[in-house]
């Protein structure tokens, strides 16, 4: 609960700060405080690999591939549609991951993972049909005397 309404609150002041500024400069202070944050949890755990080739290699590739493209993407689409639009449509991105896996890397999805990927793409479609409106919804009027 803690982690959707973070992200909740991440989401509505990503679309609040772009109304005044640029994607790119929103995301670098919205991840900075993000790191901010995290600086007492590496305190606690070892990041020695970060000094090696291949473990800054990763760290830059999550960084500046993973993270930032995506979420420079991310708040592109938060200028365009709503907030809970983009927020839901962004649960797809772990099935893109899974999907990715299976077919470039060759894992297996267990039936639990095809359940959980059907309950989603529902989800989505729900949300990509039209939607009734407040005037589909009243009721008709009586007939004309």
């Amino acid at each position: 609960m803690v982690a959707g309404a973070a992200y909740a609150v991440y989401t509505v002041a990503a679309k609040e700060l772009l109304a005044g500024h640029g994607q790119v400069q929103v995301m670098a202070v919205l991840f900075g405080g993000g790191a901010l944050l995290l600086v007492p949890v590496a305190a606690l755990h070892p990041v020695g690999w970060l000094a090696t080739l291949r473990g800054g290699l990763v760290a830059l590739h999550l960084g500046l591939v993973a993270t930032a493209a995506a979420y420079v993407l991310f708040a592109a689409s938060l200028r365009r549609v709503a907030v809970a639009r983009a927020a839901t449509v962004s649960l797809a991105e772990p099935l893109t991951a899974a999907i990715l896996g299976v077919a470039l890397v060759g894992e297996r999805l267990t039936t639990a993972g095809v359940a959980g990927a059907a309950v989603l793409m529902a989800g989505l479609a729900l949300l990509a049909a039209p939607s009734r409106t407040a005037a589909t919804l009243a009721p008709s009027p009586g007939p004309r005397r």
